[in-house]
């Protein structure tokens, strides 16, 4: 094995149901197809398994719209573009550079959003991805299971209250205090002006209305919900505020989608995990027996150099058969 080991398989299998959805994934799904899943994927490396995903996703009728990084080097850019030049449904992004724990991450994905509504009108779920996420059965079983639930919105969206697993004690004041210095390239500055807005008491005023909620960032959800958040009357406020907010993009659709969503399902068909330092896990080729045996719809964080999960879940002669 030539590959460095974040987690003992022992210790993860212990939390992979953790990691699991919770929720009924045993309806009948034959003959329930008749959504029209929308795909938009956030990439930044590995360029050439996204493109192998994005091409899985759009072989089964899934229009499919990149965000790329726009640090990425213009020749990647003119790879992956030529990678997947000959597939009608798949698109590209206006880009933006991304940064962790900031809003542009909420940027890239509205950029996405709004381009596959826009351009794909057939489109009535949305999902969210990135480059590192691998689907994980057979995409006809998500449409159906999608099908079955025709007004839900899968995300994860819970209180501050009711949350235990943030990183670094800022769940509620993440919504309250300011957040302009980036935490990776200036945390002296990020700390220091954390410092300070508590002793001087200092406080944002949370919109009227707005209930922040936190949740994964990987989310299923609705037109009609997506286009009420993009049409709000009073989007710029909304964007306003969460431009402050200390890692938006696990709450701004998390909080705006309890704000105009008519049925919440608070969790996420993605498995993806945190460890106690907020870095995501990993699965390497010998998870292989754990992913079969979650519910989940999709996985992340997948090795790059994972061959045999990549080989295993995108071949299509086995879609039909990679769980037992």
């Amino acid at each position: 094995r030539h590959h460095p080991r974040a987690r003992s398989v022992v210790q993860l299998e212990r939390e992979v149901y953790q990691l699991a959805p919770v929720g009924d994934f045993g309806i009948d799904v034959k003959g329930k197809l008749g959504v029209t899943l929308g795909i938009v994927m956030l990439c930044h490396t590995a360029l050439n398994r996204a493109a192998a995903v994005a091409r899985h996703w759009a072989a089964a009728g899934c229009p499919v719209v990149i965000h790329l990084d726009s640090r990425v080097p213009e020749v990647d850019r003119v790879g992956l573009a030529a990678a997947l030049g000959d597939l009608s449904n798949v698109r590209f992004s206006r880009r933006v550079a991304c940064e962790w724990g900031t809003f542009s991450l909420v940027e890239a994905t509205i950029l996405a959003t709004t381009q596959i509504l826009q351009e794909f009108p057939a489109v009535d779920r949305v999902y969210l991805t990135s480059g590192s996420c691998l689907p994980l059965r057979p995409i006809a079983e998500l449409q159906a299971y999608l099908a079955a639930y025709p007004d839900t919105d899968f995300i994860e969206s819970v209180t501050t209250a009711d949350v235990g697993w943030t990183v670094g004690g800022l769940n509620k004041e993440r919504f309250t205090l300011r957040f302009p210095f980036s935490w990776r390239r200036h945390r002296r500055l990020f700390d220091g002006y954390v410092v300070l807005q508590r002793r001087l008491g200092i406080q944002r005023r949370i919109p009227e209305g707005l209930v922040p909620h936190l949740g994964s960032q990987w989310w299923c959800l609705t037109r009609k919900t997506l286009e009420a958040i993009l049409n709000h009357p009073e989007r710029q406020r909304h964007d306003r505020y969460f431009r402050r907010v200390w890692i938006p993009d696990e709450s701004y659709f998390q909080s705006l989608a309890r704000k105009v969503g008519a049925k919440v399902e608070s969790r996420s068909l993605t498995l993806s995990k945190f460890d106690f330092q907020g870095r995501p896990h990993v699965f390497y080729d010998d998870h292989l027996h754990l992913l079969r045996r979650t519910e989940a719809f999709v996985a992340r964080k997948i090795w790059p150099e994972a061959k045999l999960l990549y080989d295993t879940y995108l071949d299509p002669t086995t879609a039909s058969a990679k769980r037992p």
